[in-house]
């Protein structure tokens, strides 16, 4: 074809060809922006690569620590996976803990081959049968040429396999630590020039063509040959599960994992599957593409036997890897990330080969444990269950997050914003745990961006923060809880209408606003909002909180840093917005924000309390944690009282609550507001920021500056119980959440605030006693 397109550069590796290579792909109306934003140095991939034009990013997540069981001991190894597909890394550490909690997982590297089979065609059966004869003879002969071509190489057999007209001769080497393929390549090729020519001088027969390689390696193919002789490393991985670790961590039994995989086993046999396992492809896809291995050969080195027997304590697991293609040096190694990644495994370079195939069955087999638990428990089906309508709905896009939008929500507010310059700011934003949460699971457009506006008056560092619905977040909440216990799913969904969660969305739009047009400077500085039900649209915009114009900002792990006029100041600014909402004109419709019942969630919370039990069972903490049931009945019973029930912030902590660098208190985040007793937000803050929980003294002071604003005191009893209540209801209805999810992400706060509601709890009820004595 005379005018097939010509791409510039075609050889070179440079940035100059690069840039010629991008521009030609731009003059055909293809864009390179980002693929060309690559932070890989030409020299570092000259010869791993051609017609280079950029690169793409895969994430990389930490796996670890797994205890790895080695010949002169154990050791927390580490590696890198990288991957899109979301829950994977999160698998793979659940498995990783199971194993170590149960004594680790112990590695066998059985030996490691490459393997490469040229062929040889002849005119005639008995010329082939000649050279098929005379091959064997002639292997040291063969072996010392071969060899003559690389340092490492060690060609260990040839082995002759008769055709009719054809003979295929397998080479195999070890190649020490290296993958092997192109090092196996270049030796044979040379060996079967030097073949060639002596038969053919020796014996005087022709050989009508020869070819490096027919197919009889199953270079990147899986085939029963190359697992039952070997191609690459063949290793084992196998740990012993102790019952008490299956039902704790896997949540689920031995017998159960048994009982489902004898009959699995079978009819994977039926139907001729080659080997059993349930994810091994995962493990190795996500290593390989972390430590620069040949992707290629991600199909032949999934091949994994899984296995397991019951023991009178657990279950016994094994995985075999037969025909593990892998390398520690060359190919993609050196490549600086990669090698990053080899480094945080210590197998990088020389004589690492044996240990790097070792932690990866180990890591393969976490992820198996885990995989195969998280199937039989119902977890896997949980996690990946959809809820609620899947009606296609016309979401909001980034592109519609534009200048013309964010006039249109200011100008609401001020008709002199409609005119301001917008310009978003390419920043990535800290988002909550509900945010991260719920992107899991939601495709939306969701979470904070940053913009600038401004004008002749005007230099705003604001945000748009786009809000998931209730529902969103539940499905979140329901994809967490299917990783702890299918069980707890189910209830988060069948009582998601009773939750605090119900109707986030539009909660804090309105108050916001509310606050706003009610002449409230506690909060973020309110510059309007958009709502369009039909396309799931909430947006705020609001001022950007900067921590460089905070005093106090994100400190709910730093208790120490607030003061105790800092305390009173933060008292005084929510009871503000307690009494405003107590206000008769100012009451909340019902259908908007409503009365926040517990009683209306019984069996989830028994069930949460149940896993906090269970996990907490040898700890010293496990006496406080056996008064939890009494709590939940004590919250759930009818009482009359005489406390005043407003709307409340109900995420009273100083996560959401921050201190001006001019001394103002800043309130913000009400998605989950409540009506409910002001009792709440006060201990739940305190439970944050005190720092002696023994100091009777500072607890009085602040309980009684809140109770003087509402025209009580320390002495009326009732006014106490409402800080009692207060407190077991935080313990109950939010911090249990908290508990539980330190099962899979470890949180900082939640055994320290639960010891400081414990002890808040006691010193209250000892001035109530206290109060008794003296009536």
């Amino acid at each position: 074809m005379e005018n097939y397109p010509i791409v510039p550069g075609r050889g070179l590796v440079t940035p100059y060809s690069t840039k010629l290579r991008q521009d030609y792909l731009d003059e055909q109306g293809y864009s390179t922006t980002h693929i060309a934003a690559s932070g890989l140095l030409h020299s570092d991939i000259q010869n791993k690569i051609e017609s280079y034009i950029g690169s793409v990013e895969i994430p990389i997540g930490l796996v670890g620590p797994l205890l790895h069981i080695e010949e002169d001991g154990k050791e927390w190894v580490y590696a890198g996976a990288a991957t899109l597909e979301g829950a994977l890394v999160a698998s793979m550490n659940r498995g990783a803990k199971a194993a170590s909690m149960s004594g680790g997982i112990a590695t066998t590297f059985v030996h490691q081959k490459m393997s490469r089979c040229p062929m040889f065609i002849f005119n005639s059966t008995a010329d082939a049968g000649t050279f098929y004869n005379w091959l064997p003879d002639k292997f040291e002969y063969i072996k010392k040429e071969a060899q003559k071509h690389s340092n490492h190489a060690r060609l260990l057999s040839i082995e002759p396999v008769l055709a009719d007209t054809v003979v295929h001769a397998r080479f195999f080497y070890r190649t020490g630590d290296a993958s092997g393929q192109n090092m196996t390549t270049t030796c044979t090729w040379h060996a079967l020039l030097f073949i060639v020519s002596h038969f053919t001088t020796e014996t005087g027969i022709a050989i009508k063509n020869y070819v490096i390689e027919g197919n009889g390696s199953s270079d990147k193919k899986v085939s029963s040959y190359s697992v039952e002789n070997g191609r690459g490393v063949r290793v084992m991985a196998e740990c012993y599960l102790k019952e008490a670790v299956i039902e704790n961590v896997l949540r689920t039994t031995s017998q159960d994992i048994v009982n489902c995989f004898t009959p699995s086993v079978a009819l994977a046999n039926n139907d001729n599957m080659f080997s059993y396992n349930i994810n091994v492809a995962n493990t190795i896809a996500a290593i390989f593409a972390a430590t620069g291995q040949d992707l290629g050969c991600v199909h032949e080195s999934s091949v994994g036997m899984l296995h397991l027997e019951k023991t009178d304590d657990g279950l016994y697991i094994s995985l075999v890897l037969p025909t593990l293609v892998v390398g520690t040096v060359g190919g993609g190694t050196s490549v600086p990330k990669q090698k990053e990644m080899l480094e945080l495994m210590k197998c990088y370079g020389q004589g690492k080969l044996q240990r790097f195939a070792q932690l990866i069955a180990a890591f393969a087999l976490s992820l198996e444990i885990s995989t195969y638990a998280a199937i039989v428990s119902g977890a896997f089906a949980k996690a990946h269950e959809k809820l609620g309508r899947n009606k296609p709905v016309n979401w909001l896009t980034r592109t519609e997050l534009n200048q013309s939008l964010v006039r249109g929500i200011m100008g609401s507010v001020h008709a002199e914003y409609a005119s301001l310059n917008v310009s978003f700011v390419e920043k990535e934003m800290e988002n909550g745990i509900i945010t991260n949460l719920t992107s899991k699971t939601s495709n939306k457009l969701i979470g904070f961006f940053p913009f600038t506006a401004t004008g002749p008056q005007h230099n705003l560092s604001l945000l748009i923060k786009s809000k998931a619905s209730d529902q969103d977040i539940i499905k979140g909440l329901h994809s967490l809880a299917a990783a702890i216990e299918p069980a707890l799913s189910d209830l988060i969904y069948a009582y998601r209408n009773h939750t605090e969660y119900y109707n986030c969305h539009l909660k804090e739009l309105f108050i916001y606003e509310d606050l706003h047009n009610s002449g409230f400077c506690i909060t973020p500085k309110y510059f309007g909002k958009k709502e369009n039900v039909q396309r799931e649209i909430y947006l705020l915009a609001m001022e950007y909180l900067q921590s460089d114009a905070m005093h106090l900002f994100n400190t709910e792990n730093k208790p120490e840093m607030w003061r105790l006029e800092d305390v009173k100041k933060v008292i005084e600014a929510i009871t503000k917005i307690h009494q405003h909402y107590y206000s008769g004109e100012n009451q909340v419709p019902d259908h908007l924000i409503r009365r926040f019942d517990p009683s209306q969630l019984v069996p989830l919370y028994e069930k949460l309390i149940a896993i906090i039990l269970k996990e907490e069972a040898s700890s010293e903490r496990s006496g406080q944690f056996k008064k939890l049931p009494g709590f939940l009945k004590d919250i759930t019973q009818s009482i009359e009282n005489s406390w005043p029930v407003c709307v409340i912030h109900n995420d009273f902590n100083p996560r959401n609550v921050g201190i001006r660098s001019n001394a103002e208190v800043c309130i913000y985040d009400w998605e989950l507001a409540v009506k409910n007793i002001p009792h709440r937000d006060i201990v739940e803050f305190l439970a944050f920021v005190l720092v002696d929980r023994n100091d009777i003294s500072v607890l009085k002071e602040n309980l009684g500056l809140h109770a003087d604003i509402w025209g009580k005191n320390l002495e009326d009893n009732e006014w106490l119980q409402g800080y009692v209540y207060g407190l077991k209801e935080f313990m109950i209805c939010r911090m249990s959440f908290y508990k539980v999810s330190e099962i899979l992400m470890k949180l900082k706060f939640p055994d320290r605030v639960m010891d400081n509601c414990f002890a808040m709890l006691s010193h209250i009820e000892a001035m109530i006693e206290a109060n008794k004595r003296y009536e």
